[in-house]
């Protein structure tokens, strides 16, 4: 597994670990709200160094394959509904303006979501990376 990769999987579980913290904490509190502007930023941060050294491998590699190709496409779409689905979460709860008795639900929403994509970016476009760079 190469090194991007597994920091890659480590900010994985660092993203999601900040997420169950803040479910646990809750949002009416300084640490809760600490704990989801944290994890905000450290998933930004992830995408954006995905977007920088992961999907330019896969999208040159996606011009010679087709299946490639398609199978970007359908992450890219599913990633756009997520990316939304999070930012609203984040807004409603990053200040705490927002104590809405909604949280653990909208929490738990989102901590699927983003372990279904997790699971998923893992099985099949890191070890498509790793295979592309040989390792």
């Amino acid at each position: 597994m190469s090194q991007l990769i597994r920091e890659f999987k480590s900010e994985h579980v660092q993203i999601s670990d900040l997420l169950l913290q803040a479910r646990e904490v809750g949002v009416d509190n300084q640490q809760g709200q600490n704990l989801i502007l944290s994890a905000k930023k450290m998933l930004l941060a992830h995408l954006n160094k995905e977007d920088k050294y992961l999907y330019p491998v896969l999208r040159e590699a996606a011009e010679n394959d087709d299946s490639l190709k398609s199978t970007l496409t359908d992450y890219a779409l599913d990633m756009d509904k997520i990316s939304a689905d999070v930012m609203v979460f984040f807004a409603l709860y990053e200040n705490g303006d927002n104590t809405n008795e909604n949280f653990q639900q909208d929490c738990n929403n989102i901590i699927k979501a983003l372990s279904k994509r997790i699971t998923k970016e893992e099985a099949i476009l890191y070890k498509t990376y790793d295979k592309i760079k040989g390792v």
